[in-house]
């Protein structure tokens, strides 16, 4: 099932067409895609709505977990980005690393993650 990244879950709680035309996708996302949007929460004045709107699409979300495999696939994955002079970010690169020890497709509007060797990437 593919991860759905924080651009779409932000799109989602915003209501933005583009993101709700994703409907019907499973919905499985991260911890690290939690934890953007926790912070992304706590940023503008209304908190509190804020953490109602990320509490409930997390609570309709299934976790992709972190494994053994994920360790390895990070590593990975970040020396070699970051020795071809492309990093994409540590919360980036540990999203891509749960997505490729899942089914490794995520869905997003960063486009960053093509950087990724044997990620599937679909853009909204």
């Amino acid at each position: 099932m593919p991860t759905l990244d924080t651009s779409l879950l932000i799109g989602l709680i915003r209501h933005d067409p583009e993101a709700m035309e994703q409907e019907g996708l499973p919905l499985a996302t991260t911890a690290i895609n939690a934890l953007e949007l926790y912070r992304g929460a706590f940023l503008p004045a209304s908190v509190q709505e804020n953490l109602r709107e990320v509490e409930a699409i997390l609570r309709a979300l299934i976790e992709l977990p972190i494994t053994d495999e994920t360790y390895r696939v990070f590593g990975t994955l970040a020396a070699e980005l970051r020795g071809n002079g492309r990093p994409i970010g540590d919360f980036d690169e540990v999203i891509a690393a749960i997505t490729l020890t899942g089914d490794g497709e995520i869905v997003t509007r960063d486009s960053h993650f093509t950087r990724v060797p044997g990620l599937k990437v679909r853009t909204y």
